[in-house]
């Protein structure tokens, strides 16, 4: 069974977040998956992780994490001194996330943003130091019960991961049962000539979707094609998460219309 989860951002910046706050916020709109930033949980107390993991537990509420990498996260870095320092953060976070219980952390982790279009004639070499380092985190991924799920950016945001195509060769690279796929809708749109077909070929190694329309409205209120996604998502049996992404902008409308809706269009457990 497919469980719905909603970004943080749902409610707040990442300047204005109280994390543990929004469990129960979450629960009231009928989510089962609070996801929240990866850094900022990193930031937190130990008080404050212990009080987000308490109110997990007693809303029943599952905790995944995201990133988008600032530079000193660049695991892509052909300065070595730079990609082992952000070796040493990453390490922190996973052992972090460790202590909390485990979980995925998902985004495109395996770069730094914003992006800088002079380097696409180093791609090669960058993704050669990425791939190195997701090599290295892996087996601390796996001793700290952490899901590394790498997720592609459109060619506007960054050159180095835009289809499922690149992530699976990335994947394969990195060749470690710790490190999957993390697919977008809205990514997709953007880059994919069939979103159906291209989360067939991620298959067994999507292990989160994140759901957004191509217009950041309620989903199912744009053009993406829910019922292909739908299909594809049934063909390869996925039980992962299903990550709810909404504009800043609906953070007013608190009532589970949009959860309900997610379900009905992509969870296996209800009719076509």
């Amino acid at each position: 069974m497919r469980i719905v989860g909603i970004h943080y951002t749902r409610w707040a910046s990442p300047a204005e977040a109280d994390i543990a706050s929004l469990v129960q916020k979450a629960k009231h709109l009928l989510y089962d998956q609070l996801e929240v930033d990866g850094i900022i949980m990193q930031q937190m107390s130990p008080w404050g992780r212990k009080r987000l993991g308490f109110e997990a537990r007693n809303h029943q509420i599952d905790i995944s994490y995201s990133i988008v990498p600032p530079p000193e996260y660049d695991l892509s870095s052909l300065d070595e001194d730079v990609r082992r320092h952000a070796l040493s953060q990453f390490q922190d976070l996973i052992r972090t996330i460790g202590e909390m219980g485990g979980g995925s952390l998902n985004g495109p982790l395996y770069t730094s943003f914003p992006g800088n279009r002079e380097m696409q004639h180093d791609r090669q070499k960058l993704l050669e130091q990425s791939v190195k380092s997701l090599r290295s985190l892996t087996p601390l991924a796996q001793d700290e019960d952490v899901v590394l799920n790498i997720r592609p950016v459109n060619r506007y945001e960054h050159f180095l991961i835009p289809t499922a195509g690149d992530a699976l060769s990335y994947v394969h690279a990195v060749n470690h049962p710790n490190c999957g796929i993390d697919l977008d809708t809205f990514e997709m749109n953007l880059e994919e000539d069939d979103m159906k077909a291209a989360i067939l070929e991620a298959g067994i190694y999507l292990h989160c979707l994140h759901v957004r329309e191509n217009n950041q409205k309620m989903v199912g209120l744009g053009a993406l094609d829910w019922s292909a996604v739908r299909s594809a998502l049934d063909a390869i049996y996925y039980k992962g998460p299903l990550v709810h992404m909404p504009a800043s902008g609906q953070r007013d409308r608190e009532d589970p219309a949009e959860s309900r809706r997610i379900r009905n269009l992509l969870c296996s457990d209800t009719p076509l």
